[in-house]
């Protein structure tokens, strides 16, 4: 293992590799070791930058994770496969030990090309509806609780606001989606209040809303356990996170850009 100290590991490309290669030799299967690095890039994501891993940071993750407002077994399933981390580091007392998912029980999660399948299963099956509930869980990170909130008002003001811990919070709705939500609460002549509605009228339950999602599994030919509200807040939270490590990555470059060019300005040796 690459060490900063005693006191850090630093968790790099060649890190997460170097794990995943013994995990794949303990015969884990292809859409395990997608999850361990997927959960991995997501713990580098949050590391503040230059700060690897150190004691604490499995217990502090993990309130992290939950202060999200990420369900129990997403939580302890990432927690997880980084005590497996730390104990292929031979860090085991740096283990989180209030889990009970083992790395092998974590399903795959959801890719974005399966996500794009399931759009395009949904509109040959003309099931604008069902489209539209992917996109917004997909694409906005709206969980199945949060759907009474995507309503005609918020659409119109590009952003969704939800509460959590007596905290609100915000997030914007894309242009592309805002105009398809508006297009289509129009056609159902749904001029305020929720757009999503139930056959009746009502408000579109939580049981129904996933029903929805999952039933476009078979025509987009996705399996059936990652077809569901959950996996799409994973994909949203996973989309990100890897975003934030290659705009990171760059920052880091942009800097060493700089250093090296102030170097050839004002070195000690010229």
């Amino acid at each position: 293992m690459n060490e900063n100290s005693q006191m850090e590991i630093q968790l790099t490309e060649e890190t997460i590799n170097t794990f995943l290669e013994e995990m794949q030799a303990r015969n884990r299967k292809p859409g395990s070791l997608n999850s361990y690095r997927q959960t991995l890039n997501s713990l580098a994501s949050y590391l503040p930058a230059g700060q690897g891993v150190n004691k604490d940071t499995a217990a502090e993750w993990k309130a992290w994770l939950e202060e999200q407002g990420f369900s129990r077994r997403t939580v302890n399933a990432r927690i997880s496969v980084l005590n497996s981390f730390l104990k292929y580091a031979g860090k085991r007392e740096w283990q989180e030990t209030d889990f009970y998912v083992r790395p092998e029980e974590i399903l795959p999660e959801l890719t974005r090309a399966e996500y794009i399948r399931l759009l395009k299963a949904a509109k040959r099956l003309g099931k604008e509806r069902e489209y539209l509930l992917i996109k917004v869980m997909g694409n906005v990170g709206v969980r199945i609780h949060e759907l009474d909130g995507v309503t005609v008002d918020a659409v119109k003001n590009g952003m969704l606001q939800t509460t959590y811990n007596n905290r609100k919070q915000y997030r914007k709705i894309p242009g592309s989606l805002r105009k398809e939500l508006l297009a289509y609460a129009k056609r159902e002549n749904i001029v305020n209040g929720q757009i999503f509605l139930g056959r009746n009228g009502s408000p579109l339950v939580r049981s129904t809303a996933w029903y929805y999602v999952s039933s476009l599994s078979q025509e987009a030919q996705v399996d059936v356990e990652k077809v569901n509200p959950r996996s799409l807040y994973r994909m949203y939270c996973s989309t990100w996170a890897g975003l934030e490590i290659s705009v990171r990555a760059l920052m880091e470059q942009m800097y060493e850009k700089i250093l090296d060019e102030e170097q050839l300005t004002v070195g000690w040796e010229e």
